[in-house]
């Protein structure tokens, strides 16, 4: 496999200034990314001593997997003392979109590369958000039939979709299999279909719940890599983080108020307002199987899907009987996983660590240190027959994946048309706009004559933009096979108008080049990066 790294123009600068270590942005952060001298101190800071506890809790979490002596050895590191790399993702149908597993890949090339460099164990962790209730952000994803060359959404489907976190839901399992069929129905079979449509069907075959599904998939995937997983929603968790709930609930009008003045501060700093949210806690509670969000208000706290209202007291209690019915919003949860662990770098997406300068007093408030926040590695997989085809149009690749294929269709379709046609239609244009402003002053005593002449003038330019447009249709429909050819770059590497990776779901990777093609024999050996990475296996 090939690995080729391309930088692309940024239309959002906020990684850039991470990179050029801009203080407008680094300012919003405890350490600098771009500063060695911070990950060695990070990495030489004081445990929190929690970590045997932590160990323990996701021993028993991936008890039902087979572990690989890595992972048993992370697993033992951690509870020594081990620093983490970190990162989270929402549990996506079949693995979600591709950028799940770049996430994933993110975490253990900067987690080995830091041990590497310093000498440190730092283990590599992947957060779960398994309280996470909104469905419809999860339960879909695209695939690109290649004969047809088009995208076509694969969705499991449900009347009664989870409104409590997806780790307590249990999917209905034939629905899911004819979701798996419906995907694989769409791709080209491959000697790998089977194997891998046999390791989905069994995993949905063992495993209840939708987050445990997909928990199951990234072992299959990552578990060479010595990765561990732990799930936000797991109950064992839940009861562990009980001392640092109550002093969210404590502390919450602190909390709120610190957050509302940093999310100002960053905005008059230009960057862009990333957390909504109406609560003023910043927590949930689980309650008729809703997962809903708490506000305070006139010493009571209510529930935002019910008329239900508790007094301090009695979420305490709930918290000492049932913490599981707790679970954290975006503000508490950066908070929650830096309390968990000792904490080297966070790894998270182009706007999600934008999240984490709106946190960063919040952290000082509670005495919590930030993590070294990191944008994940942005990946495209080019295959050799785009590559062809890209080769047979003259075409540039990392234009491509950054503005789409549109300039070059028009491009190819006008080296195709009569240049002599299109100049004169220009002219008919020109010489119909010079004729309106003549006409025009003949009639500015007469509003009805000017409206007239007006309207007038935009059929007639309307007609020329038609008769030009219909001209080019023509033209490319002439060219129906290098029509397609176009099509198929843009759904292969901007499909939607976005990256593949925003897109596509990694079971077509895998369909297309192996079952062990993110595996550490096959994947190429990756250095951490703000650029972007094309592989070409």
């Amino acid at each position: 496999m090939d690995c080729l790294i391309k930088k692309l123009n940024e239309k959002d600068q906020f990684i850039s200034k991470i990179k050029q270590d801009d203080k407008q942005v680094t300012q919003f952060f405890h350490y600098n990314a771009m500063h060695s001298t911070d990950y060695l101190n990070k990495l030489k800071s004081e445990n929190n001593g929690r970590e045997q506890k932590l160990a323990n809790i996701i021993n028993d979490y991936m008890n039902d997997l087979d572990l690989t002596e890595l992972q048993k050895d992370h697993i033992q590191s951690l509870s020594k003392g081990a620093k983490v790399v970190i990162g989270g993702q929402q549990a996506g149908l079949f693995g979600g979109p591709l950028y799940t597993f770049h996430k994933i890949f993110s975490i253990i090339t900067l987690s080995q590369q830091l041990s590497k460099e310093y000498d440190f164990n730092v283990v590599p962790v992947f957060w779960i958000a398994g309280e996470d209730h909104d469905f419809e952000e999860v339960n879909h994803f695209n695939v690109y039939n290649r004969q047809k060359a088009e995208l076509k959404k694969v969705k499991y489907h449900t009347l009664e979709p989870p409104e409590n976190g997806v780790s307590n839901y249990k999917p209905d399992k034939d629905e899911l299999l004819n979701s798996l069929n419906r995907f694989f129905k769409e791709l080209k079979e491959t000697k790998h279909t089977k194997p891998l449509i046999e390791i989905c069907t069994n995993i949905i075959e063992r495993y209840d719940y939708w987050s445990d599904m997909f928990k199951a998939l990234i072992h299959e995937v990552f578990k060479d890599y010595g990765l561990l997983l732990i799930d936000a929603n797991n109950k064992k968790l839940r009861s562990f983080e009980r001392p640092f709930f109550k002093t969210i609930i404590e502390n919450h009008q602190q909390i709120d108020s610190t957050f509302r003045k940093t999310q100002q501060d960053t905005m008059a700093n230009n960057i862009e307002q990333m957390i909504q949210t109406d609560s003023n806690v910043h927590l949930f509670l689980e309650k008729d199987e809703k997962r809903q969000l708490l506000t305070f208000e006139n010493d009571y706290y209510y529930l935002s899907k019910s008329d239900e209202k508790y007094t301090k007291e009695q979420l305490f209690k709930i918290l000492d009987e049932e913490p599981h019915r707790f679970s954290n919003n975006v503000v508490t949860r950066p908070l929650m996983e830096e309390w968990l662990f000792n904490t080297v770098a966070f790894v998270g997406g182009p706007s999600e660590i934008k999240y984490w300068t709106e946190l960063n007093d919040i952290f000082t408030l509670l005495n919590i240190p930030l993590p070294i926040v990191m944008p994940r590695l942005r990946i495209s997989y080019l295959n050799e027959r785009i590559e062809k085809l890209i080769s047979q149009y003259e075409l540039n690749t990392a234009q491509i994946i950054e503005n789409g294929i549109v300039e070059d269709k028009d491009k190819f379709i006008r080296a195709r048309a009569s240049t002599d046609f299109i100049e004169r239609v220009s002219a008919l244009k020109e010489e119909q706009a010079n004729l309106y402003q003549s006409l025009e002053s003949k009639v500015e005593n007469n509003n009805d004559n000017k409206n007239l002449l007006a309207k007038n003038n935009e059929i007639h330019q309307q007609q020329f933009d038609y008769l030009l447009k219909r001209y080019l249709l023509n033209i490319e429909r002439e060219n129906d096979v290098s029509m397609k050819h176009f099509r198929e770059i843009k759904h292969v590497l901007h499909p939607m108008g976005g990256l593949q990776e925003r897109i596509w779901n990694p079971l077509q990777i895998l369909n297309e080049f192996g079952l062990d093609v993110f595996s550490p024999s096959t994947y190429p050996p990756l250095s951490y990066t703000f650029d972007h990475i094309i592989i070409k296996p």
